[in-house]
């Protein structure tokens, strides 16, 4: 395999040098386990970290956790000399230049904002929220800054739907995306490679070591495609009731998710997710909600009764939320199955919660837990309180949408 050298301290394989000299504004690494993902993000933020000495930079990662013991440790690993400069409480890295490197981790959406950066590196960006994706897009916007992400392809969410396609599709010329397998590594074993061959499933095998997009197992609501359809506006003024649910958050997102009940089928027409939101805010967009949409009721999480009242005291039409999450779960899988839910397309926030919330694994061959990893999911559990907690629905199928009658927003 050809080596080719961009600094004395390190040779990169064919691939890696490519995506390390990626011209664009946004790059992506969607790659196998353990092929170099991370070596090359270190590399590439030492470089940027060069070219903009006395300016500021990011180093993200999912979660604390991951950005410590993984990401972090690997940087320091290969630039010993910055780890003295490092303050792990401040999230910084302060160096004598007068850059920093602010380090943070995506489950904490908060900490990226204000933030005016040169440049930023998302480590395993394919397990952050769309949020993060937006909050730093927004974050380089005025320095034009170029933005690498590294990452295997664990779902078909944001990743997916907003950088990999428009990327394949060439719809937007500010994307490049380079992927490999773990075995293009050189230094990676191919007797390993082989047996987890034979031994995984072919979806995941390609997922873990091949760097390719496939459905995560595991779902939760294995959503078919002709179930997430074009808005239409007859839906929203024929519905006999239009409903929203509301999952409180403040660090971690609010979310409200509003659903129309039309002919014995739920819709989801609309969905509002965001992080740093105080109460009064909140309520402000549920208004907002009911102006559009004729939302006749909300069903909040009950967990927390003081913003339930402020909502009540504000003019909400709050309804008793039944919080049963298998019973809520298992019923719109039934829907699902029945095929009397729907999703309309432009949902993003709620369609990439739906494609990463998945039950956990059992160990030693034992089934899926009952209840679903608690990651991510403020759209989801706001549909499950408000579909489960409105009377039940009858039984006959939708009417089928078609042609002329459909009205896009």
């Amino acid at each position: 395999m050809i080596q080719q050298k961009i600094r004395k301290e390190v040779n990169l394989f064919d691939k890696q040098f490519d995506a390390f000299n990626f011209k664009t504004q946004f790059g992506a690494v969607i790659a196998g386990i353990q092929s170099g993902k991370t070596f090359l993000g270190s590399y590439w933020s030492r470089n940027k970290i060069g070219q903009f000495r006395d300016k500021n930079g990011l180093i993200c990662a999912p979660t604390y956790k991951i950005l410590q013991q993984s990401t972090l440790e690997k940087f320091f690993q290969i630039w010993p000399d910055l780890r003295k400069y490092y303050k792990e409480q401040k999230g910084v890295i302060e160096l004598p230049s007068k850059g920093k490197v602010f380090t943070r981790s995506a489950d904490q959406p908060l900490g990226i904002e204000g933030m005016t950066i040169y440049w930023a590196w998302l480590d395993e960006a394919g397990m952050m929220p769309r949020l993060i994706w937006i909050v730093v897009r927004s974050r380089v916007s005025l320095t034009g800054g170029q933005v690498l992400i590294t990452t295997t392809p664990y779902n078909m969410g944001w990743l997916y739907q907003e950088f990999y396609i428009p990327w394949k599709e060439k719809r937007d010329l500010d994307l490049s995306v380079f992927t490999w397998r773990s075995i293009d590594n050189p230094f990676f074993p191919k007797e390993f490679f082989l047996k987890e061959k034979q031994r995984l499933r072919p979806e995941e095998f390609a997922r873990r070591y091949e760097g390719e997009f496939k459905k995560m197992e595991g779902l939760v609501y294995d959503l078919p495609p002709e179930q997430i359809i074009t808005p239409n506006l007859d839906i929203v003024k024929k519905a006999e009731f239009v409903g929203a649910g509301i999952d409180w958050g403040f660090r971690n997102p609010a979310a409200i998710s509003v659903g129309a009940l039309w002919d014995n089928a739920w819709y989801i027409i609309d969905d509002w997710k965001e992080s740093g939101r105080t109460t009064a805010e909140i309520i402000q967009v549920a208004k907002n909600k009911v102006s559009e949409f004729r939302i006749q009721r909300f069903y909040p999480d009950p967990a927390e009764p003081d913003r339930i009242k402020e909502c009540k005291n504000a003019g909400l039409n709050i309804a008793d939320t039944n919080n049963d999450v298998i019973g809520g779960i298992s019923t719109i899988q039934q829907l699902i199955k029945d095929k009397r839910f729907f999703v309309f397309d432009i949902c993003r926030n709620w369609l990439d919660e739906q494609s990463k919330y998945h039950y956990p694994e059992g160990q030693e061959g034992k089934p899926f837990k009952d209840e679903p990893e608690k990651i991510d999911d403020h759209l989801m559990s706001g549909t499950r309180y408000l579909i489960y907690s409105y009377q039940p629905i009858r039984t006959e199928m939708p009417k089928t949408f078609g042609g002329a009658g459909w009205d896009r927003y």
